[in-house]
């Protein structure tokens, strides 16, 4: 566990299980050091982390939170404090987790001692905080907020709909505070990246086919329901503690949410290295293959140890004709189902149509080649290499091969033969 330096705190630090986060304000030296990254507002508080935030639900460590020291908590105004309350009583704030561009997410207890997780709609660049009501930044902001709010419900209530043991719950929504929240599960755990970063080669072949199978049975439910969840990546896979993959935060997963962020606040919702070319287009249709092309990079990552080359420098040197520059699995790992590489591979594909369409056409070419079933993907091994012995060709007899040579020495004693009988003749 890391920090980038001792820092004077002015609220207590979060353990999000491998980082401490440390918020410091704009006059402390390492402020300048993050202040340019998107959930940062100038003028903010920012926070200061050894590597990263947890990108998703985790534990927060009671023994490891530090005292605040004196200071003005206005400053600190953008996330609810502890032991804030919502929907009359029902749920209490324990601390922050993280924060992006849709919101902001809290570790809490419900009205039953429960561990849950908040999402708080706050799409920081449209509203700011005065003490717990949420309002518009300006006037001209107002519209374009409420509109941002209502998005985030019904989406929201479509997320509660989806049960699924690879998908995270959505116990409840609703509205406070002028915004809106939802309740979900609290999931111990570890995200996928963290595990990636901490340790080479986390899983074995037989372990990485398992984790994949069961988030193409969640990315198939959430298609079937007509939802695209838009940000598949490693940090948004959790890891239960009985190994089990969660597939959570679907912050990006509203199609109205993506466009009033690109359109209202300048930001792409893309990660570099698992995002398709599409997702950095405005206007480019997105489609089912977007989320595999997501998922195929996440499990490239899983079994290479980084992360494939980004999908927009990809088209481009396609574009250029100096080739792609991913590099296939196939051939290189060992361990791994006929086929199952191969797969990843056309997942990945730049272009949308090249890429496999569905995630059940996926799970079917997995089980196929378990079975020992080729598919198109995976062309049969070639057959063992068998010396054999070539039929000699039929020598030809020497007449025959020197014909030429005999016909032309005969014509040749012809004339020599006429020569000198004419010879003859004329002398007598």
């Amino acid at each position: 566990m890391s920090t980038l330096g001792p820092v004077a705190c002015a609220r207590p630090a979060v353990i999000c299980d491998f980082d401490v986060v440390i918020f410091v304000g704009e006059g402390h030296p390492q402020y300048q050091q993050v202040a340019d990254r998107e959930w940062c507002d100038p003028g903010q508080p920012v926070f200061v982390t050894g590597r990263r935030t947890m990108q998703g639900p985790t534990q927060i460590d009671p023994s490891q939170v530090a005292e605040p020291v004196e200071g003005d908590r206005d400053v600190f105004a953008d996330d609810l404090k502890p032991g804030t309350t919502l929907l009359d009583g029902q749920y209490t704030i324990v601390g922050f987790l993280n924060s992006g561009g849709f919101g902001i997410t809290y570790l809490a207890k419900d009205s039953v001692d429960r561990t849950v997780v908040i999402k708080e709609c706050f799409p920081n660049t449209l509203c700011r905080r005065t003490s717990s009501t949420v309002r518009a930044r300006s006037r001209k902001h107002t519209g374009d907020f409420r509109s941002f709010v209502q998005s985030f419900m019904d989406e929201a209530r479509s997320l509660a709909q989806l049960v699924h043991p690879n998908i995270v719950g959505v116990h409840q929504v609703f509205e406070d505070n002028d915004t809106a929240y939802m309740a979900i599960d609290f999931i111990n755990g570890k995200d996928l990246h963290d595990i990636l970063d901490s340790t080479y080669q986390a899983f074995t072949p037989a372990e990485v086919v398992v984790l994949l199978k069961k988030m193409l049975s969640a990315v198939e439910f959430i298609h079937e329901a007509g939802i695209l969840h838009r940000d598949i990546s490693p940090d948004n896979i959790l890891i239960d503690h009985s190994g089990n993959p969660i597939l959570i935060d679907f912050g990006a997963a509203s199609e109205q949410v993506v466009r009033a962020t690109r359109v209202l606040t300048g930001r792409r919702v893309v990660k570099d290295g698992y995002s398709p070319q599409e997702f950095y287009l405005t206007g480019a249709e997105q489609s089912p293959s977007s989320d595999l092309y997501s998922l195929g990079a996440t499990f490239f990552h899983v079994i290479t140890g980084k992360a494939p080359p980004e999908s927009q420098r990809r088209l481009a040197m396609v574009a250029e004709g100096t080739g792609d520059p991913y590099q296939p699995l196939a051939g290189r790992f060992e361990g791994y189902p006929l086929g199952f590489l191969e797969a990843i591979d056309m997942a990945t594909k730049v272009m949308p149509r090249d890429r496999i369409q569905s995630a059940s056409d996926w799970l079917e070419l997995i089980e196929k080649g378990e079975q020992g079933i080729v598919s198109d993907l995976a062309p049969p091994a070639p057959p063992v290499e068998q010396t054999t012995i070539a039929p000699m060709a039929k020598t030809p007899g020497v007449v025959a091969a020197n014909m030429g040579y005999l016909v032309g020495a005969g014509l040749v004693l012809v004339f020599a033969g006429l020569a000198f009988v004419w010879t003859l003749l004329t002398s007598s």
